[in-house]
């Protein structure tokens, strides 16, 4: 069962990847994020929002590819992989940034992980559990809670 840190709300998800799906993805990226098989086993095309900001959606394998595809995330930053956005233009990206290894925010437009690429959370498990780095992705005004709906459970 996908364990989130309280202050998140499930939005809205999709099925769980499947081993195909899975395959193509190892075949691109050797070394997943920590955390990530875990996550797209019980579900893809995962939205939260984060105490009403929104939103961080983390993508399935196979949105992975397309978008690493269509932003050319592994070309400019060898050994990174995007795994999600904010839905603002910015890419949730795993790798070696000016803090070291972790999740960084990067500009769809900008694509450095350099000092202007804000740290979000060690991996993922940090991110989703703990909640570590949420109010740096869910930046949003604040969402009204009849506009939300009851959270969903996975």
């Amino acid at each position: 069962m996908l364990s989130l840190a309280p202050g998140y709300h499930l939005y809205a998800y999709g099925p769980p990847a499947t081993a195909a799906e899975i395959a193509r993805f190892m075949a691109r990226h050797a070394e997943p994020p920590p955390g990530y098989l875990a996550v797209v086993r019980q579900a893809t095309g995962i939205v939260l929002l984060w105490q009403r900001r929104g939103e961080l959606r983390l993508w399935g394998p196979d949105e992975a590819i397309g978008m690493d595809d269509a932003y050319g995330v592994s070309a400019y930053l060898p050994g990174a992989i995007a795994i999600g956005d904010n839905g603002g233009g910015e890419l949730i990206v795993q790798g070696e940034g000016a803090i070291g290894p972790g999740l960084y925010l990067v500009a769809a437009g900008s694509l450095f992980l350099d000092e202007d690429a804000p740290w979000i959370a060690p991996d993922l498990i940090a991110l989703l559990e703990r909640g570590e780095g949420a109010e740096v992705v869910c930046r949003s005004d604040p969402i009204d809670p009849d506009r939300i709906g009851p959270p969903l459970i996975l």
